[in-house]
């Protein structure tokens, strides 16, 4: 009895300091939570803008399976926009096909100058895509301008899915996990699997 309690304490014991090893951070102290959410507060202080975010990024290439037509009538697009900055149709159509094209800089461009032709209509929704195509231009990282878009998003509808899940995201850049999993928990059980 004595030896198998003594090999089963030795086991365990063995068995923490093999896991501790693989799984913890051997030779750091413990992180109090006060420093954790400073270290938070100073990540979103220091966040990169849409601009310096998207100067990382490599240039995007075009589909392969694009055509010249295609290419042409999308300049025509271009021109008929430029001429019409409020043709909130045309612009729609701007965006949407600017993001067919991988262009998700003029893609985000075009949405913003949706959304200030939309004025006071502008829904969750238009700022939900907006910090979409932001976020995909910059490889993922939620900008300051991303961030903003978001919230704006979120103001207009606290429910906006498309802003909640980036909301996520951007609490996991800024080391806020606690906040991350809450928000995509609370998403996850709204709107169910994918």
């Amino acid at each position: 009895g004595f030896v198998m309690a003594a090999l089963a304490v030795l086991g365990v014991g063995g068995g923490a300091v093999w896991l501790y090893d693989i799984v913890g951070a051997p030779g750091y102290g413990d992180l109090p939570q006060q420093l954790r959410i400073a270290a938070s507060d100073e990540a979103r202080a220091n966040r990169l803008s849409q601009e310096e975010a998207e100067a990382r990024m490599p240039a995007p290439d075009l589909p392969p399976e694009v055509s010249p037509d295609y290419l042409e009538l999308m300049e025509r697009l271009r021109a008929t926009v430029a001429d019409r900055p409020d043709d909130v149709r045309g612009l729609a159509l701007l965006v949407r096909n600017e993001a067919a094209l991988g262009n998700l800089s003029a893609a985000h461009e075009a949405q913003a100058q949706l959304i200030a032709a939309k004025g006071e209509d502008a829904t969750a929704t238009d700022y939900g895509l907006l910090a979409d195509l932001m976020v995909s231009a910059a490889g993922g990282y939620v900008s300051t301008d991303a961030d903003a878009a978001l919230r704006a998003a979120l103001d207009r509808n606290p429910l906006e899915p498309r802003a909640r899940y980036y909301l996520g995201l951007f609490l996991m850049q800024v080391d806020r996990p606690d906040g991350a999993f809450r928000t995509w928990d609370a998403l996850l059980k709204e709107t169910g699997p994918a």
